[in-house]
């Protein structure tokens, strides 16, 4: 945390506890079974706390459209909950956007699962130095 300004540290801090509340209003209170299958993995408020991307990602075997759709429709109902809280003095504009780190994440992993050791090196792999 070094380095960083008090308001750099509040802009963090707001953006897990929207986080926190909006993963706990898709679980518990959204009517929509499309999305409880979501997990809010980070949100990134801007330094003005006017706008906020939530990304998320979505269990395997869940259309991407249909929970864009889900999301655009809970927008309202989402805000409205986070406001019946007095959070925030203003409510920051919302923008969902799917997570695509883990998906990158995992490619990465099958590349280096697929790279041969280079021939002529003196490891060999499972080794451990």
């Amino acid at each position: 945390m070094r380095g960083k300004t008090a308001a750099g540290k509040r802009v963090t801090r707001v953006g897990e506890l929207l986080r926190e509340r909006i993963a706990l209003i898709l679980l518990n209170k959204c009517a929509d079974p499309r999305l409880k299958e979501l997990t809010v993995t980070a949100v990134e408020v801007s330094p003005d706390l006017k706008q906020a991307r939530i990304f998320y990602v979505a269990r395997a075997g869940t259309e991407a459209a249909q929970v864009k759709a889900a999301l655009a429709k809970a927008l309202g109902f989402i805000k409205q909950e986070l406001a019946r809280e007095h959070l925030l003095r203003v409510m920051p504009e919302f923008h969902f956007l799917p997570d695509a780190g883990l998906d990158q994440a995992a490619r990465l992993e099958e590349l280096l699962q697929a790279v041969k050791v280079i021939p002529g090196s003196r490891e060999t792999p499972g080794e451990d130095a």
